[in-house]
């Protein structure tokens, strides 16, 4: 009987939880329990998910973009770059001149080395010779005329000097400039892969800058060597004139008395003058 009572309250107990609301969402049974915060936050998870991918297959085409474009970029030209763009090379000449008399072989060597200027342009030129105590023989309204012309002879030899000096060297150089020049064409036209690398390109692109530096260096001490010849012309030139304006005031001051006093009395001479 004890037994019986146990299994009815039991059962009760069982019909009771099943009837309850929560009991049965909780069981699986009835109404199922809506939580709008828990689905709010599902679906945010959801759009950030979406977000999350789209930026991923953004980032996935610029990553295959990038890969392309240096595939492409790693190509090389379709052509022998060597036989199809290599430049002819006009060979550098040396300046020669027959010797007869020994007074030009040291000229040609100093023009072609840059070596032994002053000796070689001593035995091409004709000697200056110093005026020394004889100086003082010269007339004072000839003295400043003299003096100015052997500055010009003296300044024209430095020029010179300097001339020969910058041209012998360029001509010296020219040889190692043609070997690096040979070797960064061949490296520039080059079909291996470890040249034409992004830093080999840019090293090259940098040595070619250099080298037209230098080229630009050469140049330009040769251009200021023309400069400085085309100066001491102007200034003979100028030296020229000078003494023809000088000779033309002297005459304009003092031919006038000159004339005058030559022919003082000439008159009278020639009337007095009789046959013997």
């Amino acid at each position: 009987m004890k037994s019986k009572s146990l299994k009815a309250i039991a059962t009760l107990a069982v019909v009771t939880l099943l009837l309850a609301s929560p009991a049965r969402a909780i069981f699986g049974l009835g109404d199922v329990v809506f939580d709008p915060t828990n689905y709010a936050q599902a679906i945010r998870s959801f759009i950030q998910l979406q977000q999350q991918y789209a930026q991923l297959v953004q980032i996935y085409q610029q990553s295959r973009q990038q890969y392309e474009q240096l595939i492409w970029m790693a190509k090389t030209v379709p052509v022998n770059m060597q036989a199809r763009y290599r430049a002819v090379v006009t060979p550098w000449t040396r300046s020669t001149a027959t010797n007869t008399y020994g007074t030009t072989g040291g000229w040609v060597t100093a023009i072609n080395t840059g070596v032994g200027v002053d000796t070689g342009y001593s035995q091409a030129v004709q000697k200056l010779d110093a005026y020394g105590s004889a100086v003082g023989n010269i007339p004072s309204d000839q003295l400043d005329r003299i003096k100015t012309s052997y500055a010009t002879v003296e300044l024209s030899d430095g020029s010179n000097l300097q001339a020969l000096e910058t041209i012998g060297r360029v001509r010296a150089n020219a040889p190692a400039l043609e070997n690096t020049l040979q070797a960064l064409e061949e490296d520039s036209l080059s079909s291996d892969p470890d040249m034409n690398t992004q830093v080999a390109v840019l090293n090259k692109i940098n040595a070619a800058n250099l080298i037209g530096l230098r080229n630009t260096q050469d140049t330009n001490k040769l251009l200021v060597s023309l400069a400085e010849a085309q100066i001491i012309a102007a200034k003979r030139t100028r030296d020229a004139e000078a003494q023809a304006i000088h000779q033309h005031v002297r005459f304009m001051t003092e031919g006038k008395a000159e004339l005058a006093s030559q022919a003082d009395g000439a008159s009278a001479a020639m009337l007095a003058w009789r046959m013997p």
